[in-house]
């Protein structure tokens, strides 16, 4: 009886880790639409185009987020797989294998944000174009200044 009462309890546990885990998950994940939501406010905002415009940018910028996304994740992938390779003890021509991958990889992401430009041209004045690129770099650097220091308020105990 004691047996099964541990393993009641030991289920219980570890049904509640992960319920804690799913919760932790989607947090993160309503924190992250939130903060693409700002992004996109804040753009529009930068960029000071009309409505029709506005959702013109937004379509192109959220295909090119989710492009962008997905070839992250597979360079993510790629480098545990590099990782993996070098831990291993693998070949240096099967880790140049790997190294090329992942730099075919970055250089298709680069296209990509280089195609978002251009077609960003279709809708945009050249001035707006520039607007939105230093908008990506500012807010990009804004959101780590902030994140770090939240990251030093919280190590502080505020």
């Amino acid at each position: 009886m004691a047996r099964i009462t541990t393993i009641l309890i030991f289920l219980l546990l570890i049904s509640h880790a992960d319920a804690i885990t799913q919760q932790r998950h989607q947090r993160m994940q309503e924190g992250r639409e939130r903060l693409e939501t700002l992004r996109q406010v804040k753009m529009i905002e930068a960029l000071d185009v009309d409505e029709e415009t506005a959702a013109r940018i937004s379509v192109l910028y959220n295909r090119h987020q989710k492009e962008t996304r997905e070839l992250i994740r597979e360079i993510d992938l790629l480098v545990d797989e590099l990782e993996d390779a070098v831990e291993a003890g693998k070949t240096d021509g099967e880790l140049q294998q790997i190294r090329l991958q992942i730099k075919e990889k970055r250089n298709t992401n680069h296209a990509n944000r280089m195609r978002f430009y251009s077609d960003a041209e279709i809708y945009l004045t050249p001035r707006q174009v520039a607007k939105l690129i230093v908008f990506e770099r500012n807010f990009q650097r804004d959101m780590r200044r902030i994140m770090q220091e939240a990251q030093r308020d919280r190590r502080r105990g505020r």
